[in-house]
C-alpha cells in the first residue's frame, strides 16, 4: 500500500478539513474492496444458474446482444456529458451527477426498446438479453471498484481531488457501508430490474413510456439517498423495485 500522511484530527466516518476521506477510512475501504469484489462477481453466476434451472436454458447470443446494448447506451451518454460540461450550472460534481442520472432512463430504455423491436424476440431470448444487460453492468461495477481501490491510496493531489468529488456525491460514504453481502444484494436486485424492464418492453414496447421515467427516477432517488447516507433505505428500495419489476415481467409472459 502506498504511504499516506494522516490528516490531523481525522476520524473514521467523517471527511477531513479539505473534504477528503480520512486516512483510516481509506485504509479500511482499501482492505474491504478485495472482499467485496468476488462477492459481487458471483452474483451473475448464481443468477444465471437460477434462471437456467427454473425458467429457460441459456441463450448466449441473446445475452451477448443485451451486453452490447448496455455498452451502446453507455456510449450514448458520453456526448451528452460533454455537452453538459459546457453548461456553467452543470460543471460542479453534484449537478452533473444529477444530470447523468436523469438521462440514464432515456439512454438505456431507448436502446433497450430498439433491441426488443428489431433483435430479440420471445420470452427465452428476452430473459437472457436482460441478463446480459445486467451482467455487463456488474463487470463495469467491478472495474470501477478496482480503480477506486487504487485511487484510495494514491498520494497525488489529482487523486485527492477525485476523492473529494466522490465524497461530494456521497459515493464514498456509500462504498464504506457497502459490505460484501449488501453489495451482492444490490447487484442482484438491479439485475432483476434490468431483466424485468427487458421482459416488459418485449411484451409491450409502449411500456417504454413507463420504464424510461422509472429508470431515471430510481437512479436519481438512489443518488439522493446515498448523498444523505441512507444506504440501507436505498438498498431496501432497490430490492423492492427490482423484485416488483421482475415479477411483473414474468406475470406479463404468464411465467
Amino acid at each position: 500500500m502506498a504511504e499516506l500522511g494522516v490528516e490531523p484530527g481525522a476520524e473514521p466516518g467523517n471527511t477531513g478539513a479539505d473534504g477528503d476521506l480520512p486516512f483510516e477510512m481509506r485504509q479500511r475501504l482499501y482492505r474491504q474492496i478485495p472482499v467485496a469484489v468476488p462477492a459481487i462477481a458471483v452474483v451473475p453466476v448464481l443468477l444465471g444458474l437460477l434462471l437456467a434451472t427454473t425458467l429457460t436454458p441459456v441463450r448466449a447470443g441473446a445475452a451477448g446482444l443485451g451486453a452490447a446494448g448496455w455498452l451502446v447506451a453507455l456510449a450514448l451518454r458520453t456526448p451528452a456529458a460533454i455537452a453538459a460540461s459546457r453548461v456553467p450550472k452543470l460543471k460542479r460534481a453534484q449537478p452533473m451527477a444529477t444530470f447523468m442520472a436523469s438521462i440514464s432512463g432515456p439512454a438505456e430504455e431507448t436502446v433497450r426498446l430498439l433491441m426488443v423491436l428489431f433483435l430479440v424476440k420471445g420470452f427465452d431470448n428476452l430473459l437472457w438479453a436482460g441478463f446480459g444487460w445486467a451482467t455487463i453492468e456488474v463487470v463495469y461495477t467491478l472495474v470501477n471498484a478496482i480503480a477506486i481501490r487504487r485511487l484510495l491510496v494514491d498520494p497525488r493531489e489529482k487523486a485527492a481531488e477525485a476523492r473529494r468529488v466522490l465524497v461530494s456525491l456521497g459515493f464514498l460514504q456509500y462504498v464504506k457501508n457497502l459490505v460484501p453481502v449488501v453489495g451482492a444484494v444490490e447487484r442482484a436486485t438491479v439485475s432483476l430490474l434490468h431483466i424485468g424492464f427487458t421482459l416488459l418492453l418485449g411484451w409491450n414496447p409502449w411500456l417504454v413510456l413507463v420504464t424510461m421515467p422509472t429508470h431515471s427516477a430510481v437512479n436519481i432517488s438512489a443518488m439522493g439517498l446515498m448523498k444523505r447516507r441512507a444506504v440501507i433505505v436505498m438498498e431496501s428500495g432497490l430490492a423492492v423495485v427490482g423484485a416488483a419489476v421482475f415479477t411483473l415481467g414474468l406475470v406479463a409472459w404468464h411465467r
